[in-house]
C-alpha cells in the first residue's frame, strides 16, 4: 500500500483513489444513505442526455452542500464509483470529521484553491489517467456564480469531455449559511460536449448553459 505514509486526511483526500477495502466499503455504504436520504426528502428531476465515457468532466453550477448529491442521485449506480469531486481543501480537508464527511459521503477530493502550482499538477494528474470521472464546481465557491477560467482550462487541455451540468434548486433547498428544507424539487440538466467552443470562451458557454433553465 503506497500511500501508508501518509495522514488520514491525505489518504481521504487523495487523487487518484489508492484502493483500499476499508474506505471503499465506507463510502459505498455511506453513499447508499446519503442517495437514499437524498430521494426521500427531495424530487429529483434529472433532464438531458446522461453522459458516458471513459474521461468525463462534469462541470457544473455551485449553490449548496447538496449539489454533489443531487448529481450523483442523478446518474446511473454503475457510476457512483467512479466519480471524483473536486473539493477545496482549506474548506473540507483541513479537519478529520469534514474531511471524513465529503470523502465517504460526497466523493471529495482535495484540491488546493490557494496555490497556482496546483493547477499544473492537476495539469499532470488528469493527462495520466486513462479512464475516471471528475465532478467540478468552477465556481469554486457556493458563493461566486461565475466560472475560473483556469480549472477550465486544465481540463480542455487534458483531454476530457467536458460535459454541462445545470443544477437548479439546491439553493432553496439548502442555502449557504442556512439549513436543509426538505421537500424541495432539484432539477439537474445534462447538455451537449461543447466540441466546437474553443477553450476561451468556455466560461461564458457554461455561464450562459447554466443560466438557461433558471
Amino acid at each position: 500500500m503506497p500511500d501508508l505514509d501518509r495522514s488520514l486526511q491525505e489518504r481521504l483526500g487523495q487523487y487518484p483513489r489508492v484502493p483500499d477495502i476499508t474506505l471503499d466499503t465506507l463510502r459505498a455504504v455511506a453513499r447508499a444513505i446519503a442517495l437514499g436520504l437524498m430521494r426521500v426528502f427531495y424530487h429529483l428531476e434529472v433532464t438531458g442526455p446522461i453522459p458516458d465515457g471513459e474521461r468525463i468532466a462534469l462541470v457544473a453550477n455551485h449553490s449548496s452542500h447538496l449539489d454533489t448529491l443531487a448529481v450523483l442521485a442523478s446518474l446511473p449506480r454503475r457510476h457512483h464509483s467512479r466519480i471524483a469531486c473536486l473539493a477545496a481543501r482549506d474548506y473540507f480537508f483541513e479537519r478529520l470529521p469534514r474531511a471524513l464527511a465529503a470523502s465517504l459521503f460526497a466523493m471529495a477530493v482535495s484540491f488546493d484553491r490557494t496555490r497556482y502550482t496546483e493547477l499544473r499538477r492537476w495539469s499532470r494528474l488528469l493527462a495520466a489517467q486513462e479512464r475516471g470521472w471528475l465532478l467540478v464546481f468552477p465556481s469554486g465557491s457556493r458563493r461566486r456564480a461565475d466560472a475560473h477560467d483556469a480549472i477550465l482550462f486544465v481540463l480542455a487541455h487534458s483531454g476530457w469531455t467536458i460535459v454541462p451540468v445545470a443544477i437548479e434548486g439546491t439553493r432553496a433547498a439548502w442555502p449557504v449559511g442556512g439549513r436543509p428544507h426538505p421537500f424541495r424539487t432539484i432539477g439537474v440538466r445534462y447538455g451537449e460536449v461543447p466540441r466546437d467552443v474553443p477553450t476561451k470562451d468556455l466560461r461564458s458557454w457554461l455561464t450562459s448553459f447554466w443560466a438557461a433553465g433558471a
